[in-house]
């Protein structure tokens, strides 16, 4: 009896993105990915179960890996207000790379097939602006950077616009000056929660 050919999770979450880039999100089948990751249809069916588990594991590892991004930049700003916004706007400076479109290109089309999957970004946007809502000192800037750090994302991600890189590092700078304007405790805003 031979032993079980072990499946690397990673490598068949990356075959999505293999599936999408030639064929496109109407091709992503669990049989398309099979043939990607060069594994059998009923291994995908074994680690995953389903189309939609499938996306929801890509969904939340992709997520994962673009928060720990955030969190290593946001330790660049040690102690200071808002860090992991601010570690944000470092990533926001960066042109998004034909992978992180392919990724929002499955994570777009995935949320708009799937319940499930429309909760994992749900969940974590609200995790975030409770995160605003208890930790900031100026949640209204807070909210209004995250808020402009999210439309950037979407036009560009979306393939709506490409912004010029020095346009890029001139909305990140106004963003950055948004987090860390009037830190004054006697400012309106820091008595409204």
């Amino acid at each position: 009896m031979g032993r079980r050919k072990t499946i690397d999770r990673q490598a068949t979450l990356r075959a999505i993105e293999t599936v999408v880039r030639e064929r496109g999100f109407a091709a992503l089948s669990i049989d398309a990915v099979a043939k990607a990751a060069g594994i059998s249809k009923s291994s995908v069916l074994y680690d995953f179960g389903s189309k939609s588990a499938l996306l929801e594991a890509y969904i939340d590892t992709r997520l994962s890996e673009w928060r720990a991004n955030i969190t290593d930049r946001a330790s660049l700003h040690g102690d200071a207000t808002d860090a992991w916004l601010r570690g944000w706007v470092d990533c926001l400076r960066e042109e998004p790379t034909a992978d992180d479109l392919d990724v929002a290109t499955i994570v777009a089309s995935g949320t708009g097939d799937s319940e499930s999957c429309r909760a994992i970004i749900a969940r974590t946007v609200a995790e975030d602006l409770n995160r605003i809502d208890t930790d900031s000192p100026a949640p209204r800037r807070a909210i209004l950077a995250y808020l402009a750090i999210h439309g950037l994302q979407c036009l560009e991600y979306s393939g709506f616009h490409a912004f010029s890189s020095d346009r890029r590092q001139e909305i990140a700078d106004d963003i950055m000056d948004l987090l860390t304007a009037s830190q004054d405790p006697n400012h309106p805003e820091h008595s409204v929660r």
